[in-house]
């Protein structure tokens, strides 16, 4: 009688490791999940900011003469990019909505990764865009303060 009593509990004894181990897989899913989705809100938080902050610049270029403005109007052609990216994003949460529940940890870690490499591009563009606000601003300040 004792030796079946120790052959089943050498038998069980894997199964708690083995739940412990899927149990923790699963919560690493999870985790990435959440973090791809968080990273998805952060992004479409930003471009939103670089829209808005695009739509500040046409009042300062107007303020510019000519040929200051047509070099500023190059940044202008920003405003599709940030809706093309708006547009991709939401196609990443719609391939979150059908697919994600059923992703490997690898795909959402893909997706993560992919999500802060499109913020770290924006943040340098955000930067960039804050720069040529202010030299417009600055331009646009020089050019009302000149004796006519």
């Amino acid at each position: 009688m004792l030796d079946y009593l120790l052959i089943a509990a050498l038998l069980l004894a894997p199964i708690p490791i083995f739940v412990w181990l899927r149990e923790r897989r699963l919560g690493a899913r999870t985790r990435e999940l959440r973090s791809v989705l968080d990273h998805a809100d952060a992004l479409e938080h930003e471009l939103q900011e670089c829209r808005a902050r695009l739509r500040e610049i046409p009042p300062l270029v107007s303020r510019l003469p000519p040929a200051i403005s047509l070099s500023a109007h190059a940044t202008l052609t920003a405003e599709p990019e940030v809706q093309a990216a708006l547009h991709d994003l939401l196609q990443h949460r719609l391939w979150l909505k059908q697919f994600g529940a059923d992703a490997s940890l690898a795909e959402l870690k893909a997706a993560s990764a992919a999500l802060v490499h499109s913020r770290e591009k924006l943040a340098l563009q955000l930067e960039r865009l804050d720069e040529v606000r202010k030299e417009l601003a600055s331009a646009g300040g020089d050019i009302e303060n000149t004796p006519s």
